[in-house]
């Protein structure tokens, strides 16, 4: 602990020293008598030096949340002498918020006494923040001296976007032979009914159909459709983004983002995510809790980075970019680069969805409301003009102007061209 002068020790020396002049000036005790006392409290928070011992604990759970969930930090003191009236505070980023105030704290203990308490923050922004740095200031005697301590406690905390839930799955043209949620048209193994028939040479015989086969005098066994997965690949725009750091188009494409991930990989489905921006980089699709939280930590650290450099999807390789896969391209289109890619993906025959972010929702209104107005009519035009090819194409576009990055989704597709079963 470090003993520091409070801004009272500074006040008390100046009255004694204009005292002492006064005294020597005017000839006379009565001013010297008046600030007696304050030279007392001086000089007894100087000769005391009372240090209490105590033993401070940090503890956050969890550290791993979703945007708008609260983490609880506990703080736990334990006295092994008196322990005089002693503040403590616990640091937070500014992003932060502590609905209840309670991360600053004014105790006084007895010796072996232990006290715990404990206070919840909210990050309503993505990110990696450091919680768990503490500050104690004990204020002994006359508190003209008090002392200050700082514990270190440091525990990073991921705050992953926020997930919202699809209302209807979107089911993607080209599925695979693996295992997943989608029922094709072919029978096989699987545990969707297709119908029965008579048996053939090789059949299983768990899969006979005993009741027909005793009705008909002849086995019948039971078909099933086979249920297959597919690759979806999720394709972030990082060109361009529009608005604060409160609030700001990219992350609401974020958010999207990690929402469909979520979404495809409890369909079994294998996702990646390719960010498009002056160098593009990448994470290969697969299937998983684990891919799950792979996907989030790469989306917790993405950012927009002014480049006039283009990316070149063709330098991405195949295990990143399978053929036949579901891309969901998310962007604001407000960089014309991420157009020659769209075209690009579009000529070497993938199945393209996309997912238009519109800065209406982080335009301010309160201030100028007629300007952010008139900037969303602007923008909605011009998107009409440049949507015009891909309607054409018959590409779905969605619009999304909500805070909710998916509500338009599934009707916005069902708009567009007609989703075929699974193949």
């Amino acid at each position: 602990m470090q003993r520091r002068n409070a801004a009272q020790t500074y006040y008390y020396f100046g009255l004694l020293l204009a005292g002492v002049l006064l005294s020597a000036v005017s000839r006379r005790l009565e001013p010297l008598c008046a600030v007696l006392p304050l030279a007392i409290a001086l000089l007894y928070s100087r000769l005391v030096r009372v240090e209490p011992v105590f033993t401070l604990r940090c503890h956050l759970a969890p550290l791993r949340v979703f945007e708008g969930d609260p983490i609880t930090v506990q703080v736990s003191i334990q006295a092994e002498t008196a322990v005089p009236p002693t503040e403590l505070w616990h640091l937070l980023p500014p992003e932060a918020i502590c609905p209840g105030g309670g991360n600053r704290l004014l105790v006084t203990l007895r010796p072996g006494e232990e006290r715990t308490f404990q206070h919840e923050v909210i990050f309503p922004r993505r990110g990696a923040y450091t919680l768990g740095r503490l500050y104690g200031r004990v204020h002994p005697g006359p508190d003209l001296q008090p002392l200050l301590a700082e514990y270190h406690y440091d525990q990073l905390c991921r705050v992953y976007p926020r997930i919202a839930p699809l209302p209807r799955p979107v089911p993607p043209l080209y599925t695979h032979a693996s295992f997943g949620n989608y029922v094709s048209r072919t029978a096989g193994e699987g545990l969707e009914f297709a119908g029965i028939r008579a048996y053939s040479s090789g059949d299983r015989l768990r899969r006979v159909h005993w009741r027909v086969s005793l009705a008909r005098q002849q086995l019948y066994v039971t078909d099933y459709y086979c249920e297959r997965n597919a690759d979806v690949v999720i394709l972030l725009d990082t060109l361009a983004s529009v608005g604060g750091p409160q609030g700001n188009t990219l992350d609401v494409a974020v958010r999207a983002a990690s929402s469909l991930a979520a979404h495809y990989l409890h369909q079994k489905d294998r996702v990646g995510l390719i960010q498009y921006g002056g160098v593009c980089s990448w994470v290969s699709p697969a299937a998983g809790q684990l891919q799950l939280y792979r996907l989030l930590d790469t989306l917790l650290e993405t950012q927009m980075h002014f480049s006039y450099l283009s990316g070149d999807l063709s330098r991405i390789p195949p295990r990143a970019l399978p053929a036949g896969a579901l891309i969901f391209v998310v962007t604001t289109l407000l960089d014309p680069r991420i157009e020659a890619a769209l075209h690009d993906l579009l000529a070497r025959g993938f199945q393209l969805v996309l997912l238009l972010i519109s800065p209406a929702q982080v335009l301010p209104t309160r201030r100028r409301p007629h300007v952010a107005e008139a900037t969303t009519r602007l923008w909605h035009l011009e998107m009409d003009v440049r949507l015009h090819e891909f309607h054409r194409l018959g590409v779905p576009v969605v619009m999304q102007e909500s805070d909710d990055p998916l509500s338009g989704l599934h009707p916005g597709m069902s708009r567009g061209r007609q989703w075929s079963r699974a193949r």
